[in-house]
């Protein structure tokens, strides 16, 4: 079953450029640099899932003329893959439904904290209006199934923090990721398509930086893999001129096919 992967956005938690219009080593004049903060599209002809609700998620589902969605993963909670939560409303109206959000436990509580309306039900006198985003909250399980996509799902080390990766059939999407347990890791084989955390050239307390990420890449040999999380120090042509064939970086509305 063929999917198709959409990058939303692949700049890190301050996007680029950043606030101040501060393009770091990026080239301004190139549109490939420009990036809302990270996020994935993943559809086939029965399913379609969003992977982390960021600030930029209006614009996000306004680039890639997303109206519907049958699941929604998150990775972890840090502001920049779920500050953009309200926005589900908008699709709740559009699909007269509520929408399922799959992430680990912890994750869960933690946005039912901090955005414990969304969880709630609506009000009996709305007579179905959705006034609020509603969100059916899943607790994700090493392995489980959405309209015939087989997914795993597989704690990753975030440096003080954890954070979920995803693999769908033969496609993982492992962001906001410094280390790998060996039973994680062996999750990563055999893939068609990796797209994985490169935050910058030099090293990270909690994100993987590029001599990293090409270790990962020679171990694990996808047959292609994508960089994303990429922040205002990674110009794109330049990245891309010190990757391997099989490796590029993402851009903004990168479609792959796997």
């Amino acid at each position: 079953m063929n999917l198709s992967v959409q990058i939303l956005g692949c700049g890190s938690s301050s996007g680029v450029p950043a606030v101040g219009n501060n393009w770091g080593a990026c080239n301004p004049n190139n549109p490939r640099n420009r990036r809302l903060r990270s996020s994935i599209y993943v559809k086939n002809d029965k399913t379609n899932i969003l992977i982390d609700a960021t600030p930029d998620l209006r614009q996000q589902l306004l680039n890639a003329n997303i109206t519907n969605l049958d699941a929604v993963f998150i990775t972890h909670t840090h502001a920049d893959h779920i500050n953009g939560i309200d926005d589900f409303r908008f699709l709740n109206v559009l699909m007269k439904k509520h929408i399922n959000l799959y992430a680990s436990e912890k994750s869960i509580i933690d946005i039912g904290k901090r955005f414990s309306y969304v969880f709630d039900e609506l009000s009996p006198e709305a007579n179905g209006f959705y006034y609020k985003p509603c969100l059916i909250p899943n607790i994700v399980k090493k392995e489980f199934v959405i309209n015939g996509l087989r997914v795993f799902s597989f704690p990753q080390n975030h440096g003080f923090s954890e954070s979920t990766g995803f693999r769908i059939n033969n496609m993982a999407y492992c962001t906001d990721v410094i280390d790998f347990s060996k039973e994680s890791f062996e999750l990563l084989y055999g893939l068609d398509l990796l797209i994985i955390d490169c935050l910058r050239f030099k090293p990270h307390k909690t994100h993987a930086h590029l001599d990293k990420v090409l270790m990962w890449i020679d171990e694990l040999k996808p047959k292609k893999s994508v960089l994303t999380h990429m922040n205002y120090d990674v110009d794109y042509d330049h990245i891309n001129s010190l990757l391997p064939s099989n490796c590029e970086a993402a851009f903004d509305g990168l479609i792959l096919q796997c």
